[in-house]
């Protein structure tokens, strides 16, 4: 990182994109709270399918992976790694 003079870090605080994609941390930090929250629930949903019936369920574990790479997508965003926004300003992910 290269040193900043003082009209440079002027210009860098008031620099409104970057303001947005603080927004944006904000608002997929929440997603990114609230997707662990649905993990846990899947995981124990699926838990009491294989005790009670034998086989967990094909479209649950389809989810998870697929809330997995949602959640890979929002951290790569939340950690600058990537500056593709996910779910909703993309299509939700799925394997095929």
């Amino acid at each position: 990182m290269s040193s900043l003079n003082e009209d440079d870090l002027k210009k860098h605080v008031k620099d409104k994109d970057t303001w947005l994609r603080f927004v944006y941390l904000v608002v997929f930090g929440i997603a990114f709270y609230l997707s662990i929250g649905l993990t846990f629930a899947a995981s124990i949903f699926q838990f009491l399918a294989k005790l009670f019936s034998g086989s967990s369920f094909e479209g649950l574990s389809e989810f998870g992976d697929n809330l997995g790479t949602y959640q890979s997508q929002v951290t790569r965003y939340l950690t600058f790694a990537s500056d593709d926004k996910p779910f909703p300003f993309a299509p939700f992910p799925t394997k095929k």
